[in-house]
């Protein structure tokens, strides 16, 4: 297994490299109780060390990734955890920076317990989960032009790592929860926009309803 560097040798290194990325990266320890915002934050910073290593401001996530594999610095394992669509840190930023984030969720391991992306504790566990190996590559990225004798290598940490991306429609959001669809009335005259947000705010009722079973027993 590699061993990954910690954050703050990191956040170290990258500094001498720039202090603005150094400093926004160290930043992120003020913001990790917002799951989504860390995401989101750190994926900003992950772009924008991959644009200035090939010098092109211009083009988007997946070019400027592709340029920096193709320079050599990446290796194949990590250039496909960026780069895939499906499950890589691209369908990542692309869902948190254009999609209904009501439509996502995510499992570990082939579990089947699903975490919605849209409960802030979810996405603080998922950004547990990247966040070390992509802290690691922004490293292996800022070390490129620094005279200094480490070696990054993320490929054993991106291979244990197993998770997936799942779409779930309003229907299935609510089964998951419990709820009975047929006593829904209006239910399909509403937006797909608008389904989206009451299957997200609706209550849990298996939660709920192992609550009080729970407290019955007790009783």
């Amino acid at each position: 297994m590699d061993s990954l560097y910690h954050k703050s040798t990191v956040i170290d290194y990258v500094w001498l490299y720039s202090k603005y990325l150094g400093n926004q990266l160290a930043y992120l320890k003020e913001i990790e109780e917002n799951g989504s915002a860390s995401i989101v934050y750190l994926l900003n910073l992950l772009e924008t060390i991959h644009k200035a290593h090939v010098d092109d401001y211009e083009s988007n996530f997946q070019s400027v990734v592709k340029k920096t594999f193709e320079s050599g610095v990446l290796s194949q394992v990590e250039y496909e955890f960026l780069n895939n669509k499906v499950n890589g840190v691209r369908k990542l930023r692309n869902i948190f920076a254009h999609a209904n984030l009501s439509q996502y969720s995510f499992t570990l391991n082939d579990s089947e317990v699903i975490y919605p992306l849209t409960e802030n504790d979810n996405c603080q566990l998922l950004y547990s989960k990247i966040s070390d190996i992509i802290f690691n590559i922004i490293l292996k990225i800022a070390i490129v032009p620094l005279d200094v004798d480490i070696s990054v290598n993320t490929d054993s940490s991106i291979k244990a790592l197993k998770y997936t991306i799942i779409t779930l429609t309003p229907d299935e959001i609510l089964r998951d929860k419990g709820i009975d669809l047929t006593n829904l009335h209006g239910w399909s005259k509403l937006t797909k926009a608008e389904q989206y947000r009451h299957a997200e705010n609706a209550s849990n009722v298996n939660i709920l309803a192992r609550i009080f079973s729970g407290l019955k027993e007790s009783e």
